[in-house]
């Protein structure tokens, strides 16, 4: 009976858990935008795109913007003239300084006869996005999307699909909790119905019962010590480089010319 009652319990747990699970749900509001001020879009690409920019804010819970210019003249905003603070002072004029959020700027002409492509992070996104991800999110767009025979919306969409499977979701601090006792509830009640299965067995002390006679007649031993080789490789470091705004904001990131 006492068996009984305890799964029950867990099972009661566990179903709790997740029924209340979804009302803890993260409830903060995210800010998304497109600024397509290049014109690089047509009117049905952008409405796609800020669909897509929309759908990743929501999945990686931060802001999210991205942001087309002909050349860093003409904001309405002060930065230093590169395009490292212009993504910087575009992502603190829209969301503000150090909260959770990416912009990623194109810019068509970077005053060197080149364009920049360009991912600004701010608050927990300077982590979440790390260095080595964001340079794979910038091969795949160039390499397999290249805006000069696929097209800008293609290339813009692909980084926007990169975010999105590289920057996990943002967790609260009660999501481990709950979901080590749902993975708790769930092993007591797998353990108590494989022990219900096992009521035939019973515990020996020994393993005489199970070795043959004479089956295990050893009459010759040896240890033969031959050689062993050990090699080390440094593993390779997952880290966000981060720098301060000319406003005064954290941010990290980084971008390539093409």
């Amino acid at each position: 009976m006492t068996k009984r009652i305890f799964a029950a319990l867990f099972a009661m747990i566990l179903i709790l858990s997740v029924a209340i699970l979804p009302a803890y749900a993260d409830s903060a509001s995210y800010g998304y935008k497109l600024d397509d001020s290049a014109d690089v879009l047509s009117p049905e690409e952008e409405t796609k795109l800020l669909a897509t920019i929309k759908e990743v804010s929501e999945a990686c819970k931060c802001n999210l913007a991205f942001a087309t210019v002909k050349d860093l003249n003409g904001a309405s905003f002060s930065h230093n003239g590169t395009t490292q603070d212009y993504a910087d002072m575009y992502y603190e004029t829209n969301f503000g300084k150090n909260t959770d959020g990416i912009v990623v700027l194109l810019v068509l002409n970077n005053g060197k006869g080149k364009r920049d492509i360009y991912i600004s992070t701010s608050g927990k996104c300077i982590k979440r996005l790390s260095d080595s991800e964001r340079e794979e999110i910038f091969d795949d767009a160039l390499d397999h999307h290249n805006p000069d025979s696929k097209g800008y919306y293609d290339f813009l969409n692909s980084i926007a699909q990169g975010i999105k499977k590289a920057v996990p979701p943002h967790l609260k601090w009660y999501m481990l909790p709950l979901a080590f006792l749902i993975g708790f509830g769930i092993a007591m009640l797998i353990l108590s119905f494989m022990k219900k299965q096992l009521k035939s067995v019973e515990m020996q002390r020994g393993a005489v019962n199970y070795v043959r006679p004479g089956s295990m007649n050893v009459t010759a031993s040896r240890d033969s010590y031959l050689y062993s080789t050990v090699s080390r490789t440094a593993r390779p470091k997952n880290n966000s480089s981060s720098h301060t705004s000319s406003g005064g904001g954290s941010h990290g990131g980084g971008g390539r010319s093409f």
